[in-house]
């Protein structure tokens, strides 16, 4: 039996994971330059949130 062609749902997780990573550096870019302290808050929020759900997805995928 060929395994070559079944996706590996580890390498998914690990691959979604690293992109709400990078989702929520996006965020935290956009943070600084918000014209509020309100605005800066509820975009690190959201950054926060997608650094969360990566950590759930993948827990080592948090970076150092």
């Amino acid at each position: 039996m060929d395994y070559t062609d079944t996706p590996d749902p580890r390498s998914e997780q690990t691959a979604t994971a690293e992109g709400l990573r990078e989702q929520a550096a996006a965020c935290r870019r956009l943070a600084a330059n918000a014209r509020t302290r309100a605005g800066r808050s509820s975009i690190e929020a959201l950054g926060d949130h997608f650094d969360e759900q990566a950590r759930k997805l993948d827990p080592s995928s948090e970076r150092r």
